[in-house]
């Protein structure tokens, strides 16, 4: 019987500072794992990457690095039988947080290396021609990304967030969103939309609905409609209003988003969309290794 063959797929530029190849070549070693190492240079390098280990018909595809290193990799194994592993090496790591992978690097890393570890089917997200798997987020979601630059993630690590989040609030303006859901109009004011793939917010069960799942073909729709709810989105914290007061909400499939003021959007972490937009979901186009019990 062969080997189990990896590849990982790294993103040098991604989280803080640590070597990772002395852990992958203690984990792959006693486990008897063949692995290559591929280092990202530019954006682009971790998709092109992942289609060769996909042709060349590896086991799995690892990726060591943050949201938008993940998104790459999940789009090019998208629709494949080859799963992917996410080794959480970035600022966020929102993705491995939803499906309790371990930030613990040997802990993920036998995840990737056990042929038998649970694969769990991912819905992802179409905006235009480009995809998402995490959320969309309108107006003030779109800013806190702009501000949450790389040189204050370097310098405050996921605290940049909510550094960004208090300047992006400050530039936040009330704004009228015209929905079509799955083929319903509405017309709502608001400070914020979000297409929710994905339910939490870097902090495991801080999340904006309970009812948001990355495996349920639909996608949720959430447009802030209070103040307070600014306050979840930055800190975590809430504070005693109902929910229902908060935001709308709906579940969709089919998806489109008009606002007046236009709006910029942010696509899992990356910005340069802005409204009119369509999207919509494609129901478990990914394959995550994930543990057998979520981390606590």
């Amino acid at each position: 019987m062969s080997n189990r063959r990896v590849h990982v797929i790294v993103n040098p530029a991604s989280g803080q500072p640590k070597p990772i190849l002395h852990t992958l070549n203690a984990v792959f070693g006693k486990l008897s794992v063949e692995w290559d190492v591929f280092i990202t240079k530019a954006y682009g390098d971790a998709q092109r990457f992942t289609k060769a280990a996909v042709a060349a018909g590896v086991d799995a595809v690892a990726v060591f690095g943050g949201d938008g290193t993940v998104m790459e990799v999940a789009k090019a194994v998208s629709n494949t039988p080859v799963p992917m592993a996410i080794l959480p090496g970035g600022t966020a790591n929102l993705l491995s947080v939803e499906l309790g992978i371990p930030k613990d690097l040997n802990q993920a890393a036998t995840i990737a290396a056990l042929p038998d570890s649970p694969v769990r089917a991912v819905d992802m997200g179409k905006i235009g021609d480009d995809y998402f798997i995490l959320r969309v987020g309108l107006g003030f979601p779109a800013l806190k990304v702009k501000y949450a630059d790389r040189k204050l993630k370097n310098r405050f690590g996921i605290l940049a967030y909510s550094i960004a989040g208090m300047k992006a609030i400050k530039d936040t303006q009330k704004v009228r969103y015209s929905l079509n859901l799955d083929g319903q109009s509405y017309e709502v004011e608001g400070l914020a939309c979000l297409i929710d793939n994905a339910g939490n917010m870097g902090v495991r069960s801080v999340t904006h609905s309970r009812q948001v799942s990355v495996d349920d073909g639909l996608l949720d729709v959430l447009v802030v409609r209070d103040s307070a709810l600014i306050a979840l989105l930055t800190t975590g914290a809430m504070g005693d209003q109902p929910r229902e007061q908060l935001f709308y909400h709906w579940q969709a499939r089919q998806i489109s988003v008009d606002a007046d003021p236009v709006q910029p959007i942010q696509v899992d972490g990356e910005i340069g969309w802005q409204t009119p937009v369509a999207i919509s979901v494609i129901p478990g186009a990914v394959r995550v290794l994930v543990p057998e019990k979520p981390t606590s």
